[in-house]
């Protein structure tokens, strides 16, 4: 009984089948993969005072190998692309990455070989993960002419909860980034030197009907000429497939979002809510 509650809890129900059947013998996929496909969405933000209507696009790619240079060891990469988001209203404004993901590698029996001395091999309770994004360009009208760049960040993360499927990880660890916040009078440069603290977790059901994802960072960053700050963001996005159309899932999408310090040309505090719906062609099993 506890087992099968167990199993429930984190959808890994044994002998879970991903195929329906018609009357009429005809098979039809029941899974789908929230990692997978191309996405095209639309939802309300409601920010402050205000609300916008926003439409959201990218292409998700997921997948799983054999690790080539030890046995009993997994990758499981998750790759985001091309992410674009933009948003009307009274604060029109666009956010495009170019890449973001994450690379969990899973070990059966984790180690660590310490060589000082005779040499020792000790257990290390922990997955590793690197998480790494490229061109995440932040621009918003109503802030003037202006423009932020995240040309780049890296994370690495350590998992203790070491699944060896995709359905669920919580990797956290130190990140490096490096942005530039550009306006008509100056380009101000700032990175933080593995200064910042990246957290990237997430949990789905066997069948992908239900995802959730957590991502938050906070740290520090300084400026070329001197100055320092302190930033944090977070985010929890919430998904449920509702239907498939002709295979594609169709799913409800919520959001919320916090900013501390960190938004916009003016580092901005901020927070926002959202839903809405989405499609992703290609995100069947």
């Amino acid at each position: 009984m506890v087992a099968l509650a167990l199993a429930l809890l984190l959808g890994t129900v044994p002998g879970l089948s991903c195929e329906g059947r018609t009357a009429d013998g005809e098979m039809f996929p029941t899974c789908f993969d929230p990692g997978t496909g191309w996405v095209l969405g639309t939802s309300l933000r409601v920010q402050d005072d205000t609300q916008a209507l926003a439409v959201r696009t990218g292409f998700l790619v997921r997948a799983d190998r054999s690790s080539g240079s030890k046995a009993d060891s997994l990758w499981f990469d998750s790759h985001r692309l091309i992410m674009t988001e933009a948003w009307g209203g009274e604060r029109k404004g666009l956010t495009f990455t170019a890449y973001e993901g994450l690379l969990r590698r899973h070990v059966e029996e984790g180690s660590i070989l310490v060589s000082i001395g005779r040499p020792r091999r000790i257990p290390f309770p922990f997955d590793v993960a690197l998480a790494a994004r490229a061109a995440h360009l932040e621009r918003r009208t109503w802030e003037g002419s202006g423009w932020t760049l995240e040309t780049g960040r890296v994370g690495l993360l350590l998992d203790p909860l070491r699944t060896n499927t995709e359905w669920g990880w919580l990797a956290v660890g130190p990140a490096a980034s490096h942005t530039l916040r550009h306006s008509p009078d100056v380009t101000r440069n700032e990175v933080s030197p593995f200064t910042s603290l990246l957290l990237d977790a997430g949990w789905e059901t066997r069948d992908g009907r239900w995802a959730l994802r957590a991502t938050g960072l906070a740290g520090w960053s300084f400026e070329f000429d001197g100055g320092a700050h302190f930033r944090a963001r977070g985010e929890v996005a919430l998904e449920h497939v509702l239907l498939a159309v002709n295979d594609a899932p169709v799913l409800v999408r919520l959001t919320a979002t916090g900013v501390k310090n960190d938004a916009g040309l003016f580092r901005r505090d901020e927070g926002m809510l959202g839903a809405g719906l989405a499609v992703r062609p290609f995100g069947a099993r």
